[in-house]
């Protein structure tokens, strides 16, 4: 999910912080070309289509964004007003999603569950980068690093949307892999309007982690927002959520064994089998669906996650470590080892309950572990 969000909010994000190159032949002036376009942009209006695909998800979706620059906070950090609505998607229950900040204070629909979470520019921030809010907000901080995150490569020009664009090769530098643990197969190409100087598409390779394509189909910059725009009013019969709060009950809460099994409505695991050294140590509860169990002893430790919500795939695999597709208890999972053979990571989905194991045990006592579970 955490890749789906990040190809919805990619161009978004960009426009916001003016992050767009040309074809020029050094680094520094494309950096130059970066901040002017920048400071002259004060507004922009979008349409775009996002396709992608991935292990967990394949789909499409058409969104609407406005931004708005605002004047810099005291810190110097950049500030914008915001609102992007999904208006097409394949999943039928993200239609209508929305998301509007006024600098300040943000707000976060959900038609389907018609729910709307209420929060601060910085209780944004604390969102998980699961959630639109949260990955906008990430991508807002990526992207801020500019051209001193990747290496760009002008490979010429092409025609986007019938307008004349730079083709440009987008690699993240090394230390930006290992920083976001990207596990160094991430290749992106962006398609750079000649003329507005901000991308039209972007396509982005993530090896065996998908791949996906956000193309503008319709683009308006400086040409005035309404102020109306950014302001929300929930709907009257919408349950209001206040972000502080919700980030407090998705806080991990100690718990017994007894309590953890009366506060979801999934059976409880436990393991019947345990690597030389480990027990239990420490059992937390996240809401009303996970349940994490800590092992720890002299040869390592390990955490057992149990959930009806979605864990595990917001884990990316460290740069170099080994990626398989594996069966565990008749099912499909995925076992991720690191490059020196200590530490792995196993997740799997049984009976819409998602399972996974992880810590500095070898990948084989990780499954001796889930085939043990009873």
């Amino acid at each position: 999910m955490r890749r789906t969000l990040v190809f919805i909010t990619l161009i978004i994000s960009s426009l916001l912080l003016g992050a767009c190159a040309a074809k020029l032949p050094t680094a520094d002036e494309i950096v130059a070309k970066m901040e002017a376009a920048r400071a002259s942009t004060n507004d922009v209006h979008a349409t775009v289509a996002i396709n992608f695909t991935s292990p967990d998800q394949t789909g499409s979706m058409v969104i609407e964004g406005w931004m708005q620059k605002l004047p810099d906070a005291a810190d110097g950090q950049p500030k914008a007003r915001v609102r992007a609505e999904v208006l097409e998607a394949s999943q039928a229950d993200l239609v209508g999603s929305l998301v509007v900040s006024d600098g300040q204070q943000f707000w976060l629909y959900n038609p389907a569950k018609n729910t709307v979470v209420v929060g601060t520019a910085d209780e944004m921030k604390n969102q998980s980068p699961s959630t639109p809010a949260g990955a906008t907000q990430m991508l807002q901080d990526v992207i801020q690093k500019g051209l001193d995150a990747v290496d760009l490569e002008v490979q010429g020009e092409e025609q986007v949307a019938g307008k004349n664009t730079w083709k440009v090769k987008v690699t993240p530098k090394p230390e930006t892999t290992a920083n976001l643990q990207l596990a160094g197969v991430v290749d992106g190409t962006m398609w750079v309007d000649e003329e507005l100087a901000m991308p039209l598409k972007l396509s982005v390779d993530a090896s065996d982690f998908g791949s996906g394509t956000v193309e503008v189909q319709g683009i308006e910059v400086n040409a005035g927002v309404s102020d109306d725009l950014f302001t929300y009013t929930p709907p009257a019969d919408a349950t209001v959520v206040q972000a502080a709060d919700l980030i407090a009950q998705m806080a991990p809460k100690p718990a017994t064994l007894e309590e953890a099994r009366s506060s979801v409505s999934f059976t409880l695991r436990e393991p019947s089998y345990l690597p030389a050294g480990l027990a239990l140590v420490e059992v937390r509860v996240v809401g009303t669906d996970t349940v994490i169990m800590n092992y720890n002893g002299d040869s390592g430790s390990m955490s057992l996650v149990q959930s009806n919500g979605d864990v595990g795939n917001d884990r990316e695999p460290p740069a170099g470590s080994n990626v398989q597709q594996i069966t565990v208890r008749g099912q499909q999972a995925t076992l991720i080892t690191g490059a020196d053979g200590q530490g792995s990571l196993l997740r799997w989905d049984e009976g819409g309950i998602k399972t996974v194991i992880a810590g500095t045990i070898s990948g084989d006592e990780a499954v001796k572990v889930a085939e043990g579970l009873k």
